[in-house]
């Protein structure tokens, strides 16, 4: 091709034809040019669908992350209220001053503490690490994955002040009644009664347990905002997802 565009040039040369040389070479410039044009525009083309098809993966990905964190979220909110709802009707109780014996040995019969999760970050680490994070094309969920780590970190926080809470009204509660899980053996009934009666109208047990209290709610709320944030960035994948599909 080039071959006969040389041929063509040096012929209207031969016959002195400038101002159809000079026609032609800018009509060859014209196509060199939009040549270049479509080889580019090919690239970016298939650029953009290797992006598209990366970006699929990720979101993909992304998703089940999510979906493990929401999981093991809720498991410990779930926790968290099997303790909470009847420390609550305890305290309800205490309040006006009728808390049956009974009452006292069961909510004492397990401690406060409900774990801590451990969430997974492999997902996230490697997006925000490689810079794959900038294939997400939707801004909003681009922002909301590259804050997520600071969501979960804050629920983590939460967390960690619940169980140091709970660790402090354990160590509390230890030194004045030990715990009772292992005492429904070895003490009489007398002497657990005599137990309660002199920790039940205890002003700092009172306290510290309105804590421990305060500590659940923290925590399940903060929870389940956390879960709010997942569901957010998880309907706006699945809504990416199907646009690729």
């Amino acid at each position: 091709m080039i071959k006969f565009y040389r041929i063509i040039r040096q012929r209207l040369l031969s016959e002195n034809k400038i101002t159809k040389y000079m026609i032609y070479a800018i009509g060859e410039i014209v196509l060199v040019v939009i040549g270049i044009l479509i080889a580019l525009q090919l690239n970016t083309w298939n650029q953009d669908r290797i992006d598209r098809k990366m970006e699929k993966k990720i979101l993909t990905d992304l998703r089940q992350e999510l979906k493990t964190n929401k999981q093991k979220i809720r498991a410990a909110i779930e926790r968290r209220e099997d303790r909470y709802n009847p420390l609550d009707r305890y305290m309800k109780l205490m309040e006006e001053d009728s808390i049956p014996f009974l009452d006292f040995l069961e909510i004492h019969k397990v401690n406060f503490f409900s774990g801590q999760i451990s969430p997974s970050f492999g997902v996230i680490n490697s997006l925000i690490s490689s810079g794959e994070v900038n294939l997400i094309s939707n801004d909003s969920l681009k922002y909301l994955a590259t804050d997520w780590k600071d969501v979960i970190a804050v629920f983590m926080s939460v967390e960690k002040s619940s169980f140091d809470g709970h660790r402090r009204f354990s160590d509390y509660f230890d030194t004045r009644f030990p715990f009772l899980g292992n005492q429904f053996h070895n003490k009489s009934p007398e002497d657990l009664q005599d137990r309660f009666e002199k920790i039940i109208d205890d002003v700092e047990y009172r306290n510290k347990l309105i804590t421990v209290k305060q500590h659940f709610e923290g925590a399940i709320r903060i929870g389940e905002e956390t879960i709010e944030y997942i569901d957010g960035m998880t309907n706006l994948i699945d809504r990416e997802i199907e646009k690729m599909n």
